[in-house]
């Protein structure tokens, strides 16, 4: 409840900040104030599950957010971009989430250097306005292997046209250091030597993009290498390599959109694989097709996630000693602690364009879930879950 309060009493001082900061603005035009915020209610039909965190209660607290952004320009070729959020969720640590220097001598070229969301996604950018997409939640089974969402470094785009044509390319470099949210807990993780790159290909109705990226990544795990050092003692060595979620990362996105007055249709492939064998290979996508009737949307989705683990069998044999019994059997815990997670989506949703910039949504995600479920992701099982489940959502989008 304390956290609840202070989100709402930082909300109403960042709408004041925003007041003031926009009379500001009226009068030094190199001062830009913008932002956003959404209000999803929720509710899924299952006492015995979570999916994005909604469980068998309505809930307000798992996706409602309110967002400030602050653009300075310096000078023609310079500006600053900074922007704070604040979440609702426990899981998300509410505060500054972009603060860069964007440097664009020309109208095709564009550096910026500082803390910015990393481009894995089509939709990256925009993750937190749900504005700007169609759906009340983003597709799960794709954007819940966004592992962590900002990068600090540098990230360089060109774009020019040719006829009907226009390209972008992007390439980023840089490192993350913070915690994510992972296994019920935060985790502290850094990620060196990050680099990616990516194009997108617009033609006429059409866009295509592609990106891959990759970097170093050392999650803490303490208990995991003591345990890992103890079974190298013992000499059980590709049982003690596998104990390790470090290692390359590597992420590679592939997105086909159409979209004119009246219809579109989006989709977008992602293929994670992690060089750990605590680190999970994942293969994920969804389609989605919506129809247009100005001041409403209609849509519908289908997204599907298969996470896997390249487990080894245990070397540690039972029945010798009291000491190695101990270490087989928990290295099988570890084992069944992480399970194969699969799992698919299916949406149904309204969206009314109420006003040019407030958005009414409404949306019923069908989820079914396979075998065993590793609690880390979109769906949780809470106990005796059966593998289905509907989350009914209620939303408003906003923009200023």
């Amino acid at each position: 409840m304390t956290r609840r309060l202070s989100f709402f009493t930082s909300a109403l001082c960042l709408l004041m900040f925003s007041w003031a900061t926009t009379l500001n603005a009226e009068t030094e035009d190199k001062l830009q104030f913008s932002g956003f915020a959404r209000v999803i209610m929720g509710y899924l039909d299952d006492e015995n599950a979570e999916y994005v965190g909604y469980d068998n209660s309505v809930n307000l607290n798992q996706q409602s957010l309110l967002g400030l952004q602050a653009d300075y320009r310096l000078s023609n070729d310079f500006s600053m971009t900074g922007q704070v959020v604040g979440y609702t969720n426990d899981q998300r640590n509410s505060g500054l989430q972009w603060l860069y220097l964007t440097y664009s001598p020309n109208n095709a070229l564009q550096i910026k250097l500082g803390r910015q969301r990393i481009p894995f996604f089509t939709y990256s950018d925009s993750l937190d306005i749900g504005f700007a997409y169609p759906w009340l939640t983003m597709p799960q089974q794709v954007y819940d292997t966004a592992f962590f969402p900002t990068f600090d470094g540098a990230l360089a785009s060109y774009e020019f046209a040719i006829d009907d044509w226009v390209i972008n390319y992007e390439g980023y470099w840089g490192r993350f250091d913070d915690k994510i949210y992972l296994a019920s807990q935060d985790i502290n993780t850094k990620v060196i030597g990050l680099f990616g790159v990516n194009t997108t290909v617009g033609y006429k109705n059409f866009i295509v993009r592609a990106s891959y990226g990759q970097g170093d990544i050392d999650i803490e795990q303490d208990e995991v290498v003591q345990f890992s050092q103890l079974l190298r003692q013992f000499g059980f060595t590709n049982n003690a390599d596998w104990l390790n979620a470090n290692g390359l990362l590597q992420f590679y996105q592939l997105s086909a959109n159409y979209e004119d007055l009246d219809y579109f249709v989006r989709s977008e492939f992602v293929k994670v694989k992690g060089e750990g064998g605590l680190f999970a290979d994942v293969d994920n996508f969804y389609i989605s097709a919506g129809y247009n009737f100005y001041p409403y949307t209609v849509y519908v989705s289908y997204s599907k996630k298969d996470l896997h683990f390249d487990h080894i069998a245990s070397e540690i044999p039972f029945g010798f000693t009291p000491d190695l019994d101990v270490l087989a059997a928990t290295y099988l815990g570890v084992l069944a602690a992480f399970p194969d997670d699969k799992s698919t989506g299916t949406k149904l949703g309204l969206r009314w364009d109420w006003h040019t910039n407030l958005a009414l949504k409404a949306e019923m995600t069908f989820v079914q879930a396979k075998d065993a479920i590793s609690n880390d992701y979109a769906v949780k099982d809470l106990g005796n879950f059966d593998g289905q489940a509907v989350l009914y959502q209620l939303g408003v989008e906003w923009v200023f």
